[in-house]
């Protein structure tokens, strides 16, 4: 028997005797220019007694090997997702049509700093 190892979000490697794609946190991407979205999907995940809303996006390029990235980045979830519900922008990209982007830096009045995602 074959095994394949995939890396998951806790950073600890699973042995599975399926192949699986490896996936990665979106802020791996803010300094490789513009890429393609081709699928989205919302992932809610439970921490303790609270509930994290994270999406999973697939592009269409490849880069280092991973084509599947994660974030819970709120300003990047709202583009997606409002109040739990899909956007159109998400509705349109879940029925094929392709979204070309790039990760941006957003600035606050009160100094903090968050990325976001600028159509490009």
């Amino acid at each position: 028997m074959i095994f394949y190892f995939s890396i998951e979000r806790s950073l600890s490697v699973k042995k599975s005797s399926i192949i699986e794609m490896v996936e990665a946190s979106l802020s791996k991407l803010d300094d490789k220019g513009v890429f393609t979205i081709v699928n989205v999907q919302k992932v809610e995940r439970k921490v303790g007694k609270e509930t994290i809303v994270e999406i999973d996006l697939e592009t269409e390029e490849e880069f280092d090997g991973v084509k599947k990235f994660y974030t819970s980045r709120k300003m990047i979830v709202a583009k997606f997702y409002d109040s739990g519900n899909p956007t159109t922008l998400c509705l349109d990209i879940q029925k094929g049509k392709k979204y070309r982007v790039k990760i941006i830096t957003q600035k606050f009045g009160n100094g903090k700093e968050d990325y976001d995602i600028a159509k490009s």
